[in-house]
Order: structure tokens, then sequence, then C-alpha cells
């Protein structure tokens, strides 16, 4: 399956896009994982949201940027969350591929060479893989086990870039 991407602003979104999230973000978090967390935080205003479409149109992934000054855990690394890939599109590399979207956008545009995360636990493979490092140990975030991660710095070119 291939996918489309999309980057947005909040202000970029229309309503039937940010419906869509909202949507893909609950049927993921809360009726697939069973987690109930406050995800209606107001960060959503000043992040960035990065989508991923399938053939069908319909969103497949998603994930939320957040440049190092917007994150609400207080980093000074840039950050993103909310990384979610509905379940008929699992294991054909998507999450990976938000992943390293994310990252790339966030090092070129963030102002940081580096990405923090709080990932749940279980993904810490997913995310070692991808080339982040613990950070810390497991501790609860609305009652799901995460623990913090950390990119590993981009090198720059020659040129700057």
């Amino acid at each position: 399956m291939s996918f489309r991407y999309e980057l947005f602003t909040f202000d970029q979104l229309d309503t039937q896009t940010l419906y869509e999230i909202l949507a893909h973000r609950f049927q993921v978090f809360v009726l697939e994982q069973g987690n109930i967390y406050r995800d209606l935080d107001y960060f959503d205003q000043k992040a960035l949201h990065l989508v991923a479409r399938g053939e069908d149109g319909e969103i497949a992934g998603y994930v939320r940027l957040l440049p190092a000054e917007l994150h609400y855990d207080g980093y000074q690394e840039n950050s993103f969350g909310r990384l979610s890939v509905k379940e008929t599109a699992r294991g054909q590399g998507l999450g990976g591929e938000l992943v390293r979207r994310a990252c790339a956008w966030l090092i070129e545009n963030g102002g940081s060479p580096t990405v923090r995360i709080s990932a749940m636990a279980y993904l810490e493979k997913f995310y070692r893989d991808l080339g982040f490092t613990s950070q810390s140990d497991i501790f609860d975030k609305e009652g799901v086990p995460h623990m913090t991660m950390l990119s590993a710095p981009t090198r720059r070119r020659p040129d700057g870039r």
C-alpha cells in the first residue's frame, strides 16, 4: 500500500480533517489500546500535524510534531507524540516512516538537532531501531508505562544543512 503525506498547522486544518484526526486518535488509543487519557490538551493548536492517508483517502497514520519551544514536558529538544497507525495499516513500515519524517522536519525546522520523546515502554525496540536511546527508567504517564528516549544528533553536511 502506498501513502500520501500531508503536514498541517492547526490553522490549516479544515473541520473535516480535524475530525478525522481526532477520530483516528480515539480509535487507536482509546478503543484499540484501552487508554483513557486527556487527548484534548490544548497543544494541537500549537503543533504541526503529519497525516498519512492510504490509497482510499482515509487516515492510516498520524503524528503530532512539537518544536522544542512548544513541548509540554518542558524538553529543550524537539518532540513528537500521538504517533498512531490504524490497525489495517500496521506492518507496512508506516510508523517508522512517520517517525523519520517527523524527526527530519523537526531537526531541520525546530531549533534543535535532537528529538526527545515520551515513548510507550512497549515500543522501546521500535524506537531503538529508529536510532533512539533510552534516557530514563519506566514511569507512569496517565496509567501507561512510558520512558524518555532521545534521538541521536544528526550530522550536518559541509554546507551547514
